[in-house]
């Protein structure tokens, strides 16, 4: 589902963008249509996102009977001729196969789970972190291993390590990986996967038993990784119509925020945004929303002005 978050914030920059441009008659039109179409896809979304939230619950009592309605959506959504969803096919697909995997390593299917993520392909990330929980789940600890190795830089990395040392009773191996990821993601104690890592911390300090599994990456749409981290959207969208006015961003393509003052404690947000081929950084104050220039090889701050002199 992040990547369909992906493209929704897309839409969202291309409406902030349209809504500051000067009039343009010639054009409104054609903006007048651009949005109705945004609008409609993002209507496609919302809809298929509630429908799989509904999906994840009644799994709970009836799996087996969700896991046919989920071959019956993939069917038709292999037909589906409808302008706006037609445009959405790939990522409910995406979505449905990865549902699929989640099921049926929830019912002990572990080589049926497999087969669905084979058909995606992807072996990182979230994708990772499942192979390797349906490999320990078959015994193959090496495999899983090797899948592990590859998550990445990803949330829920070190908690996937942990849980696998614990899945091959190396309980001091645990303990190290679960306090080194406390000890070095301090600033993203919010999520949820810190919280597991300090639970699993205090249940192995207090000899409770090893897990004998990885936890597997739920796709459900409701399933919040940060439950706070969304408190600040104002600030951001705010943030990200300041940023888009700058000049040297004409050609912006896309953004990241690197650090966030909720998660690092600073008064900024170290924010990067992609202009064609180059990369620019920028420090904004979170209660003035002053811009700077920031270049990370050489750790200097500087106003607008003076970047633009030194250009």
């Amino acid at each position: 589902m992040k990547k369909l978050q992906k493209i929704v914030f897309l839409f969202f920059l291309l409406l902030v963008s349209c809504k500051n441009d000067k009039p343009d008659l010639s054009f409104d039109k054609e903006h007048e249509k651009m949005h109705q179409e945004e609008k409609k896809i993002s209507e496609a979304f919302t809809n298929f996102d509630n429908l799989l939230i509904k999906l994840y619950a009644e799994s709970e009592k009836r799996p087996d009977k969700v896991l046919r309605k989920v071959d019956s959506l993939l069917l038709a959504n292999k037909n589906e001729k409808d302008r706006y969803i037609s445009q959405i096919k790939p990522n409910i697909d995406r979505s449905l196969h990865s549902f699929k995997a989640e099921l049926f390593y929830n019912i002990g299917k572990y080589k049926e789970s497999i087969s669905e993520l084979n058909i995606e392909g992807d072996k990182t990330g979230d994708a990772a972190i499942a192979y390797a929980a349906n490999y320990v789940k078959l015994k193959d600890f090496k495999t899983a291993k090797s899948f592990i190795d590859s998550i990445g830089n990803w949330n829920g990395n070190y908690y996937a390590l942990g849980n696998y040392y614990e899945s091959i009773g190396d309980k001091i191996s645990a303990l190290k990986t679960y306090k080194y990821n406390l000890e070095e993601d301090k600033s993203r104690k919010h999520f949820i996967y810190y919280v597991w890592t300090k639970k699993r911390v205090e249940e192995l300090e207090k000899n409770k038993p090893l897990l004998n599994g990885i936890f597997f990456p739920t796709g459900n749409p409701s399933f919040e990784i940060c439950e706070i981290c969304n408190v600040d959207n104002k600030k951001r969208e705010k943030i990200t119509q300041l940023l888009m006015q700058i000049p040297e961003n004409l050609d912006w393509s896309s953004t990241t925020i690197l650090e966030s003052p909720y998660d690092t404690g600073k008064s900024y947000y170290w924010i990067r945004v992609e202009v064609g081929k180059k990369e620019l950084n920028y420090y904004v104050d979170q209660e003035t929303f002053e811009i700077k220039y920031f270049n990370p090889k050489t750790k200097t701050v500087m106003t607008l002005d003076d970047w633009r002199k030194g250009k």
